[in-house]
């Protein structure tokens, strides 16, 4: 579904230049549900901007669903914004327009994206077997039944609480039927109970309906129930977590040991964490592992090889 290479994006403000990508590769299977973990400043907003088509690279090649989007025109980056690809922030006022009902708001992309309703795939009705609307305000209702708010239909934005409008927020960017969900901090808002119920749904829907999710979060939470994770460190995948229990269920009573003095939630599940190794045999070091062996500030390390592993340790 996304195939990235050697992705470079430089800002530019009079004489000075920030380099918010440089040299990022990633791989995006089509049917993945998987998350781009990062702190502030580590390039995955920029990334997600991409991938959406709200900006472009300053070099390198980034194809989508087997489009080249540096080669678009403006006629077809409208059409592959409208299509492709569903765009969820994490601000609920960017999502939906506040004097529109949650159906109005589903049903305003269709009607703006000229696509025929009749003509896009059948979904899952409320006894799961498949339903084929005619018209948005039907499709809008059965995208509504999805989130688990149909009876949510006729509320305004301030009638909803804030996972009840992410929610509305993810029926909306799945409206005109986009093989790629993108999703900017969609749990960032919201508690550690509605961020597990958030969470779950990705994965029902990413199951049920088989479209590629890309969460873009700083939070390492969301490791544990997802399929993969791609850690972005200074504008490069430095690393990736690999989630060895694929169990379907992911309720946070099985996902989530919860304390019930604080009323937070803590991942159990295990998440193997592999570092990434570029093109150019380049690697990222965590950050506490060269606090740990005193490396960190060093320009120079020795590197060893010694019984079939590669040994990193200060130099002189």
């Amino acid at each position: 579904m996304i195939v990235a290479e050697n992705l470079m994006k430089i800002y530019k403000t009079g004489d000075i230049e920030v380099v918010a990508l440089q040299g990022l590769d990633l791989t995006v299977e089509d049917g993945e549900l998987m998350a781009i973990i990062g702190n502030s400043g580590s390039g995955k907003s920029t990334l997600l901007n991409m991938l959406g088509g709200l900006d472009t690279p300053s070099a390198g090649s980034l194809y989508v669903d087997g489009k080249n989007l540096l080669k678009m025109s403006p006629k077809e980056m409208m059409a592959y914004k409208r299509e492709t690809v569903g765009f969820m922030w994490q601000n609920s006022a960017r999502n939906l327009i506040p004097y529109l009902t949650a159906q109005e708001n589903i049903e305003l992309p269709m009607r703006m994206g000229g696509m025929k309703v009749a003509d896009m795939p059948p979904l899952p009705g409320p006894d799961g077997n498949p339903v084929s609307p005619s018209t948005a305000p039907q499709r809008a209702q059965i995208l509504l039944s999805l989130v688990g708010l149909g009876h949510k239909a006729k509320s305004r934005l301030s009638e909803l609480s804030g996972g009840e409008q992410q929610r509305i927020a993810i029926a909306i960017a799945l409206a005109n039927n986009p093989k790629l969900l993108l999703c900017d901090e969609p749990t960032g808002a919201v508690d550690s109970k509605t961020t597990v119920d958030i969470l779950n749904l990705f994965r029902q829907l990413n199951r049920t309906l088989g479209i590629t999710i890309v969460i873009v979060t700083h939070d390492r939470l969301v490791s544990s129930f997802v399929d993969r994770a791609v850690m972005i460190r200074d504008g490069r995948t430095s690393s990736e977590f690999i989630r060895r229990n694929t169990a379907e269920d992911l309720s946070h009573l099985e996902g989530f040991a919860t304390d019930e003095q604080e009323g937070t939630a803590q991942p159990q599940r295990e998440v193997e964490e592999l570092t990434v190794l570029d093109r150019s045999g380049r690697i990222q070091l965590p950050r506490e592992y060269l606090d740990a062996l005193g490396i960190e500030g060093r320009s120079k390390v020795k590197v060893q090889l010694e019984d079939g592993k590669i040994v990193i340790s200060p130099g002189e």
